[in-house]
């Protein structure tokens, strides 16, 4: 496989757990199941009702993680072309964080005030809006960290 391939699946998996986990760690920050969140992901398929489920299950959990991780695995492909300057040893890390960090405002702006409401995230199902920037947050955080590891990489082998 090749390297860009492998560093979409890494960012894609380690966004995907970062806004999944920051998802749960809200919803239990406002008194919810940590599901919750994380099931209303589902409503794409299941409709509304998927935001009230708040026990794990294959239906409303496993599915909501599937679409979230496709969701963090586009926006890692809108994130990586700019990943190839630190493979050479060029580029900045300031650089590298702006870039996750308008790449995750640009999911927001998309996912809140582009698509239509079927096809948003779900976190506004169960979630307070104060908690949508935690989320994004830890988007950029979760398209970032594989660049962080890889620069430490980088930064061995030159050394």
């Amino acid at each position: 496989m090749s390297n860009n391939i492998m560093r979409l699946l890494v960012t894609g998996v380690v966004s995907s757990v970062a806004v999944a986990s920051m998802a749960a760690a809200c919803a239990k920050a406002e008194g919810q199941s940590p599901w919750k969140p994380i099931n209303a992901v589902s409503h794409i398929a299941w409709g509304p009702e998927a935001a009230g489920r708040t026990r794990f299950s294959w239906r409303y959990t496993g599915l909501g993680l599937l679409l979230n991780g496709f969701a963090c695995g586009f926006w890692a492909w809108v994130y990586q072309p700019g990943c190839r300057a630190y493979e050479q040893g060029a580029g900045s890390l300031v650089a590298s964080a702006g870039r996750s960090v308008v790449v995750s405002a640009v999911a927001y702006v998309t996912d809140y005030h582009v698509v239509p409401s079927r096809f948003t995230p779900g976190f506004e199902l169960t979630l307070s809006p104060r908690r949508f920037p935690w989320l994004y947050g830890a988007l950029a955080a979760g398209l970032l960290a594989p660049d962080l590891i890889a620069r430490g990489s980088l930064a061995r082998r030159l050394s």
